[in-house]
């Protein structure tokens, strides 16, 4: 990979952002068979990370979130449009448990009808079932989510800004392959914690590996004592190992990955839930230095992205820098409002049926940055197909992207750094 790299410094925790913006004018008329301008009282609900290893993220979800909201109430403003969006937050929690009870609070304590997160698969499927698809209000996850998602019945209201688990496994052998080389004659060892979304990418990334001639070893079940796994996950001198686990299973094993004899972190590689500035922390920096990881990220060559990039660094509060995720929250933040216009509703249901004809192909292409242009196209009834900052969306029939990214982190001195990028296109199923 030629890209160059990005520092990302990482901040320490910094005081809780209360997040308001309204704005009001009047509207022009109506056109096609749009709404027409409409009085709106938006409340999104954000729910995110905001304690515990994951905090870095969610720190930088909450300053992402801010900056929507102001692109938002700027194209208010510059429109005229009687709109009226407010953010309220909770932290999610460590547990799906605590993420449904976040998604509660801002759902039936906080009237929201839109939600950004949570920021885990089964934290969406869990908060899905028992409180959104009952409560019909529209979801969207800045995260990759897996199969627990995708089955729902949910008529819409669950979608995401980040490209699904499924796409992860090819994105990493295409990765570790490019690395190495090439893919055949190539042995990576696969260990992968029990959880059914771990499971699902280590068997696409297998599938993948030994369709273009790779060899696999394994796979690890990352299950205790973790002194047998980790001399297991070493054995064979392999070219690469790749590990899928979360941030607690990870550094429970590192003590034991550190001692094993045939440990090198320079060819080890991680999902996406192994990106994160704690991890050197967590586990030792020894442990993990020259590892790499893939989470979803924002395009290299993309003006918008670099735009959004920018605007991050420069915004308040500064000491919170970009993490994973950060552009996909931005997005969900967007999309909630913007599906509110085309629905001239504030009813998740309304909006759901508008969510994904809003990112499709075949519309009038609207960025970002051309808020105020898009408002009016919605209100005439225009299709459009909105461009973030993690890229054109492109969502297919379950609400998943099909175009984006996924870069490349290495860990470095201590030190999270993007070296490179996947870029991704998949079918939409609903496509012949």
């Amino acid at each position: 990979m030629n890209t160059p790299m990005r520092r990302f410094p990482w901040p320490a925790m910094v005081p809780a952002l209360i997040l308001g913006l309204a704005a009001c004018g009047g509207g022009g008329g109506a056109g096609g068979n749009g709404p027409g301008p409409q009085t709106l009282d938006l409340v999104i609900g954000s729910a995110l990370p905001l304690a515990g290893s994951s905090k870095p993220l969610g720190e930088s979800g909450r300053k992402a979130t801010r900056i929507a909201l102001e692109q938002i109430d700027e194209a208010i403003q510059e429109s005229g449009a009687d709109h009226h969006v407010r953010i309220v937050e909770q932290d999610q929690g460590g547990t799906a448990d605590d993420a449904v009870a976040s998604v509660e609070k801002l759902v039936e304590g906080e009237g929201a009808s839109c939600l950004t997160g949570p920021w885990s698969s089964e934290g969406v499927a869990r908060s899905a079932q028992e409180v959104v698809i009952p409560a019909k209000v529209l979801q969207i996850t800045p995260v990759a989510t897996g199969e627990d998602v995708a089955s729902l019945d949910d008529n819409d209201l669950v979608d995401s800004t980040a490209l699904p688990v499924s796409a992860e496994g090819e994105a990493l052998a295409r990765a570790i392959g490019h690395d190495a080389g090439g893919v055949e004659g190539h042995t990576v060892n696969v260990a992968t914690s029990t959880d059914p979304n771990a499971d699902s990418l280590s068997q696409d990334f297998t599938q993948e590996w030994q369709d273009d001639g790779g060899t696999v070893g394994g796979p690890v079940a990352l299950t205790p004592p973790p002194a047998a796994q980790a001399a297991r996950i070493t054995a064979g001198a392999p070219d690469a190992v790749l590990l899928v686990d979360d941030l607690t299973g990870f550094a429970e094993l590192a003590p034991a990955l550190s001692s094993a004899i045939g440990w090198n972190p320079a060819i080890a590689w991680g999902n996406d839930q192994l990106v994160s500035p704690v991890v050197p922390a967590e586990t030792g920096a020894a442990t993990v230095e020259g590892m790499r990881a893939l989470a979803p990220g924002v395009p290299d060559e993309s003006e918008l992205s670099a735009s959004f990039v920018e605007r991050f660094a420069s915004a308040p509060p500064q000491k919170v820098k970009m993490a994973p995720f950060a552009a996909q929250q931005f997005d969900a933040t967007v999309l909630c409002y913007l599906a509110a216009v085309a629905a001239g509703s504030t009813d998740g249901q309304e909006m759901a049926d508008e969510l994904i004809d809003i990112t499709a192909p075949g519309g009038t292409q609207f960025s970002w940055r051309q808020l105020p242009e898009a408002i009016k196209a919605l209100e005439d009834g225009e299709d459009i197909n909105y461009t973030g900052a993690s890229g054109p969306l492109d969502m297919d029939v379950h609400g998943d992207p099909t175009n984006g990214v996924f870069d490349i982190y290495r860990y470095s001195s201590g030190k999270l750094l993007v070296v490179g990028e996947i870029p991704v296109t998949k079918p939409n199923p609903a496509t012949p």
